[in-house]
């Protein structure tokens, strides 16, 4: 898939036949005139290693721990030097569970519960902004470039959590 939408991506006419992926003679009509760089969404060993043999960067889901982070990290890069990928860096974008407000650890917690995740130190953060700017720091610190804040299902305030996030939490990280 990645090698396949890379080529199209950059303006190629493209056959593919394999298990995933069977295209004849296939190109884009109207190709971006400058190629975005190709991410892939990874969990298991095998699939972080290949995403840092084909892919541009990698997103890991909010259930992903500080130690997940890190030990995705260090995957990523073996695939990247098996492939010989030595320049550039390859982009890790991390998901973190997030609520702000009276009852925001509640509401996290019960998030979590529903998707049969342990509420461990650095998984998910409850709490003001400067809480929230902390755990962000903790995750790129770990090995993310980006961290994306992503709020409870039950958020009561939609708008208001990317305003907090926006204009309270954002000025706090460097």
């Amino acid at each position: 898939h990645l090698d396949a939408l890379r080529a199209l991506l950059h303006g190629e006419r493209v056959s593919r036949q394999g298990r995933y992926v069977k295209l004849d003679e296939v190109a884009l009509d109207w190709p971006p005139a400058s190629a975005p760089e190709v991410l892939t969404g990874a969990t298991g060993p095998r699939t972080l290693r290949l995403a840092g043999e084909a892919a541009d960067g990698t997103v890991l889901t909010a259930s992903t721990t500080l130690d997940g982070v890190r030990h995705a990290r260090g995957l990523i890069e073996e695939g990247r030097k098996a492939a010989g990928r030595t320049g550039g860096r390859h982009r890790v974008i991390v998901y973190l569970h997030a609520a702000t407000g009276p009852d925001a650890a509640a509401r996290l917690r019960a998030e979590m519960a529903a998707n049969g995740e342990d509420p461990v130190p650095g998984h998910g953060v409850a709490g003001d902004a400067e809480a929230v700017a902390e755990a962000v720091r903790r995750v790129a610190d770990a090995g993310a470039d980006t961290v994306v804040l992503q709020p409870t299902a039950d958020e009561p305030d939609p708008e208001g959590f990317v305003r907090f996030a926006a204009e309270r939490v954002r000025p706090l990280v460097p």
